[in-house]
């Protein structure tokens, strides 16, 4: 900013009314307009970083990336510890409680995943994806009914997602409503018809209800797909 101030002086004394009438002011106005644009700009920036620091502090920015290389190379206690200090710096950064419960799934602690995606949810009801996973938690746990709850929230509020289907099919066969289990795996195959989970689910449910020769398809387009 310093250097727009010293290039403004500059102009100004060249262009000024007093000293050049050729134009009849028309460039000092101008060059005035310019620099009143450029710092107001530039006030606009220096609020916007000093937002951005107070919400996201340095080392806090440097330790989620490093957190996100961990977990992409699956060094999923590693990236854990990781989260764990980025949630301490920034209680409200969602995506960090997701990647929290992320590593926590992976390890297999998935009520301390539920926790987290239950945080998630708490500062963004509306986060279909929190929604989705905390179904996947509560399935993990073997607490369908409250699983299928968080589903069909994630449904109502436009999320599709072949996965959601799956696993939606899964609970819904445990809590011994098979036929809608069996429409919950095709709506999965009609997002995705190389899904193979789906299809090797939609032939175990066939096979249940008595339907071989469908089932035997179904789990031959499954063996094809892995």
């Amino acid at each position: 900013m310093r250097e727009v101030r010293e290039a403004y002086r500059r102009l100004v004394l060249k262009h000024h009314p007093d000293k050049n009438t050729s134009k009849g002011g028309d460039d000092f106005k101008m060059i005035t307009e310019a620099y009143n644009i450029l710092k107001d700009q530039g006030k606009e920036e220096r609020k916007d970083h000093k937002r951005f620091s107070e919400i996201y502090p340095e080392d806090a920015v440097g330790m989620f990336e490093s957190g996100e290389k961990l977990f992409a190379s699956r060094k999923f206690g590693e990236a854990l510890e990781v989260y764990e200090q980025v949630n301490a710096l920034l209680p409200r950064h969602e995506i960090a409680w997701k990647r929290r419960g992320d590593c926590l799934s992976m390890l297999g602690r998935h009520e301390e995943a539920l926790g987290c995606y239950e945080k998630l949810l708490e500062i963004n009801p509306e986060s279909l994806k929190g929604w989705n996973l905390r179904g996947v938690a509560l399935s993990e746990m073997g607490r369908y009914a409250e699983a299928l709850e968080s589903f069909d929230t994630a449904v109502s509020r436009g999320l599709h997602d072949e996965a959601l289907w799956n696993f939606r099919g899964v609970c819904l066969f445990q809590v011994g409503r098979a036929g809608e289990a069996l429409e919950s795996f095709e709506r999965a195959l009609k997002e995705n018809p190389r899904f193979g989970p789906a299809w090797q689910n939609k032939g175990r449910i066939l096979a249940y209800l008595g339907r071989k020769a469908e089932a035997e398809k179904c789990i031959e387009r499954a063996k094809k797909l892995r």
